[in-house]
């Protein structure tokens, strides 16, 4: 039966209309996936010396195990939001004589084939072998290589059973995101040694291999609920019904105070607040936001200006880079009822621009935190919110008149290409390369002091000209008016 049920999951993969669409952007994915996979490779085999160069005094198998436990802490809360059950369609197979128990392990099995269960392995099996494989026996490094396999499905399955018996996801991940911020601070400031607990674990597991059976058993009563969860949801009136949702009831009257724009500015936050594309776009400028406890940490990186401008561009431009370049797909369902309205089109770009602003000065604020690694990241920062507001927004709007793909906004957003484009591809390209091209060509000739005034100057030119680079930008939406207004109807 199970090899039934996959040969006719793969008919209908095949044979679908979607397999022929979006073929450039399944290329795209398919290059990072394959780039992704030599860069983790890479980084697998030199591990070693990349140890060497910052720990020369320990022990890299006792680095590498305490190090692990981070990774599985990061996964989890990633596959909140990136992982989902693979889609399935049941209810051919409910009106056949097939057992729901068997439909929902073939759901559950095929779940295992996902990218994120593969990635840990390009780093894991290379250290295995050319580290661990001369300190201890085979037996030995066979049982950690299985005792973090058990890890990582229960990694898998447990994110799996949290998402489908979470009453509120938004909430369950938000409290998830705390929990592990709160255990990462733990442990980071060593309030509790996690870390050294776990790599002691690990280093248990390389003396006693029969140890690495605990995890493969834990995956087993977590196999087994999934199962029947799903199971128990498995009829043919199931999608039919109508359901209860709660519903965002927030007015956002504050907003009347800014007069017509106002009006808009409610309607663009009750759409980020009751659609699941919206929303969890936002996730991702949690991590923009955060990107700087990855990159600062390393002192030879607070050394680089290359870098601090880099990461200034990513903190402070969050907002834009991860939400703006979606303007306007957001509104596809209603683009055209928009354009109808007298100076419609213009307020809802007014109103994405004042929310470029805000956004960007709550992300300034945010980096004060950074203030810990040294006043210069504060200033440089600042240079990188003015450069963002008066340059980096105006290019967002401006790439926003070459969007040609609608947005269905009850869908989520990870792992999710619908909405993508060339002009989302471009638009990454001109909001990186040249600022970055740019200030490397300054240092280079004039100092990173005049490069960093210039920037500043830059910014502070698109904001005294907004309203001079708003007319261009309202006259290039109005030229491409009908091809968007076509597009968004596909």
């Amino acid at each position: 039966m199970a090899s039934l049920l996959y040969s006719l999951n793969r008919k209908s993969f095949y044979r679908s209309a979607h397999w022929q669409q979006s073929v450039g952007i399944k290329a795209v994915v398919i290059f990072f996936s394959v780039y992704l996979s030599a860069v983790l490779l890479t980084v697998g085999f030199n591990i070693p010396s990349i140890f060497k160069q910052f720990f020369p005094s320990a022990d890299p198998v006792i680095l590498f195990n305490q190090f692990v436990w981070g990774y599985f802490l990061i996964s989890a809360l990633m596959r909140q939001l990136v992982q989902s059950l693979p889609v399935v369609d049941t209810i051919p197979l409910l009106s056949l004589p097939f057992k729901k128990r068997k439909i929902a392990q073939y759901v559950v099995n095929k779940s295992f084939i996902s990218f994120l269960n593969l990635t840990p392995w390009f780093i894991v099996l290379p250290f295995a072998f050319t580290v661990l494989s001369k300190q201890f026996t085979a037996i030995s490094v066979s049982a950690w290589v299985i005792n973090l396999l058990g890890f990582v499905l229960i990694d898998h399955l447990t994110a799996i059973l949290v998402k489908r018996s979470a009453p509120s996801k938004q909430r369950t991940i938000m409290i998830l995101y705390v929990i592990g911020i709160i255990v990462f601070v733990i442990s980071y400031f060593e309030i509790l040694p996690v870390a050294e607990w776990f790599g002691n674990y690990l280093l248990l597991v390389l003396e006693k291999p029969f140890l690495a059976i605990i995890p493969l058993v834990t995956c087993v009563p977590l196999y087994l609920i999934n199962i029947k969860s799903i199971t128990e949801s498995l009829y043919l009136d199931s999608g039919i019904l109508p359901t209860e949702k709660e519903q965002s009831t927030y007015s956002f009257d504050w907003t009347n105070k800014f007069g017509q724009m106002g009006t808009y500015l409610a309607l663009e936050l009750k759409m980020i607040t009751r659609n699941k594309r919206p929303k969890t776009a936002l996730f991702s400028v949690i991590f923009l936001l955060c990107y700087g406890f990855i990159v600062y940490g390393s002192p030879q990186n607070l050394s680089k200006d290359f870098m601090l401008v880099l990461v200034g561009l990513f903190v402070t431009g969050s907002f834009s880079i991860s939400y703006g370049q979606f303007t306007p797909a957001w509104h596809a369902q209603y683009y055209s009822f928009i354009n109808t309205r007298n100076f419609g089109l213009k307020e809802m770009l007014n109103t994405q621009y004042f929310l470029f602003i805000a956004t960007t000065i709550l992300a300034y604020i945010f980096s004060t935190i950074y203030l810990m690694y040294g006043a210069k990241i504060l200033m440089v920062n600042a240079v990188m919110a003015i450069f963002n507001i008066g340059f980096t927004s105006h290019i967002v709007l401006w790439m926003g008149s070459y969007s040609s793909k609608p947005i269905d906004l009850s869908r989520g957003s990870f792992m999710n290409y619908q909405g993508t484009g060339a002009s989302q591809w471009v638009m990454s390209f001109i909001i990186i390369l040249p600022p970055i091209i740019l200030f490397a060509v300054l240092n280079a000739f004039i100092g990173a002091n005049w490069a960093y005034a210039i920037f500043t100057m830059i910014g502070v030119l698109g904001i005294i000209f907004h309203g001079l680079i708003m007319d261009k930008v309202m006259k290039r939406y109005q030229d491409n008016k009908h091809r968007m207004l076509f597009a968004y109807k596909q």
